[in-house]
C-alpha cells in the first residue's frame, strides 16, 4: 500500500528535528483525517534508494533548506515525484500542484524555476518565515504556539493535496531522470549516493585519565515519565565523557553508595567548571519553587545554589552556568531567573544539535 505522504529532507540536516516534525505531522494529518496515516521519511544522500516511495506516495513534502537542494539524494526524490506530476495532461494540470508540499524548513534561495517554500501566515516578518520551522524547533521548542500553528497548517496542506495526487508508477517504468537540483550549487559539498547521514560531533581532545579535563555537574529533574528523560541526561552524561569531560551525575553517585545529598550537591556544584541546567516543565516548576510541597526537593535545593550565583555574579554567571534543552522542550522551561542566556539543544543519544559547540566551550573551562 502506497504511503498517505513522506517527508524528503537533506542527509545534512538533523535528523532527530526532521523525526520530530514527521511524526508529529503524521499525528495531525491523522486527526484531520480521521483515520490512520501512512507514511515515511526519506533521507537525502542515498542516491536513488528511495525511488519506490517518491514513485507512489500520494503527496511529497520537502523540508526545504540549501543542505537540500545541495544534496544528490533529494534531487533524485524530487526528480521522480516531479515526473510523475507531468503525467497529467497540461491542461488539468495546476501550476502549483498541491500534492507536493514545500516546508521551509530553513530560508534559502532555490536553484532557477523551482518553486519557493511558501510563507503560510502571509507575514514575512513572522518566526516561520524569519527562522524557517527548524529555527522554531531549535529556538522555541516542539511545544511552542509558532511551532503548533506550523504543523497545523503543513497538515492542512498535505490534506488538501490528496484530492490532486498524481498517478503512481512503478520504478521499472521511470525514464532516467536529471536532476532538478544543480549539483554543487552555490559551492556546497554535495553527498554521493553510497555516504550516510552522518552527525558532526567533535572527536575527544583530552584522554579520560587527563587530571586537567573540565568538570561539570548536572542540575535536572526527574520528570514523571517512566525515567525517559532520566535517560536521556544519562546518555548526555556519557556522551560527554566520550569527549574527555569528568561529568557529575546524581546516577553516579547512587551507584558509589548512600550520600548525604545535600552535601554532595554543594560539593560538585563548588567543584564543577561548568553547570548544566538541563531544563523541563518539572525543572521549571520546582526550580521556582511552584511544585507541591516535599516533591522535587533536590532541584529547589540545587536551584537556590544557582539563584545565589546569578545575583553575585551578575554580569558573568551565563559563562558557568549553561542552559541545555532536549528537542522535546525548548524555552518555555528555562526558569525565568535564568531567561535570556544561550540555550544549547541537542539529542543526546544521536549527538545532533548543539552538542559539538557545548563541547568545545566545556572544555574551554578546563584549568
Amino acid at each position: 500500500m502506497a504511503n498517505d505522504f513522506i517527508t524528503s529532507f537533506a542527509a545534512k540536516e538533523k535528523r532527530a528535528y526532521a523525526q520530530l516534525f514527521h511524526q508529529d505531522l503524521v499525528q495531525a494529518v491523522a486527526r484531520r483525517e480521521g483515520r490512520t496515516v501512512r507514511a515515511a521519511m526519506c533521507p537525502g544522500g542515498q542516491g536513488y534508494s528511495d525511488r519506490s516511495l517518491a514513485a507512489e506516495a500520494r503527496v511529497f513534502v520537502a523540508l526545504c533548506s540549501q543542505a537540500y537542494y545541495d544534496d544528490e539524494g533529494c534531487g533524485a526524490d524530487w526528480a521522480v515525484f516531479e515526473h510523475r506530476l507531468h503525467l497529467e495532461p497540461p491542461q488539468f494540470r495546476p501550476s502549483d500542484p498541491p500534492a507536493r508540499v514545500l516546508v521551509r524548513w530553513k530560508p534559502a534561495q532555490p536553484p532557477s524555476r523551482l518553486p519557493l517554500a511558501p510563507v503560510l501566515s502571509g507575514e514575512i516578518t513572522d518566526s516561520y518565515a524569519c527562522r524557517g520551522l527548524y529555527g522554531i524547533i531549535h529556538e522555541e521548542g516542539v511545544r511552542s504556539e509558532a511551532y503548533r500553528d506550523a504543523v497545523d497548517r503543513i497538515a492542512a496542506a498535505v490534506c488538501a493535496g490528496y484530492e490532486r495526487g498524481p498517478l503512481e508508477v512503478s520504478v521499472g517504468e521511470l525514464p532516467r531522470l536529471a536532476s532538478p537540483f544543480p549539483q554543487g550549487a552555490n559551492g556546497a559539498r554535495v553527498l554521493k549516493p553510497t555516504q550516510a547521514p552522518r552527525a558532526d560531533v567533535p572527536q575527544p581532545r583530552r584522554a579520560a585519565d587527563d587530571p586537567e579535563r573540565s568538570r561539570v555537574f548536572v542540575s535536572y529533574a526527574h520528570e514523571e515519565d517512566g525515567d525517559i528523560h532520566k535517560k536521556r541526561v544519562a546518555a548526555l552524561g556519557e556522551r560527554l565523557r566520550d569527549h574527555g569531560i569528568d561529568v557529575s551525575l546524581d546516577t553516579s553517585a547512587h551507584r558509589e553508595g548512600p550520600q548525604r545529598w545535600p552535601w554532595w550537591m554543594r560539593k560538585q556544584y563548588k567543584a564543577a567548571d561548568c553547570v548544566l541546567v538541563i531544563v523541563s516543565p518539572a525543572y521549571k516548576r520546582r526550580a521556582e519553587h511552584e511544585e507541591v510541597p516535599g516533591k522535587g526537593n533536590g532541584v529547589g535545593f540545587e536551584a537556590n545554589l544557582i539563584i545565589n550565583e546569578v545575583h553575585r555574579e551578575r554580569d558573568t554567571w551565563h559563562e558557568r552556568i549553561l542552559l541545555v534543552s532536549f528537542p522535546e522542550h525548548g524555552s518555555a522551561h528555562i526558569p525565568d531567573y535564568l531567561e535570556g542566556a544561550t540555550l544549547y539543544t541537542l539529542d543526546p543519544e544521536t549527538g545532533e544539535g548543539d552538542l559539538p559547540e557545548l563541547v568545545d566551550y566545556i572544555k574551554s573551562k578546563a584549568p
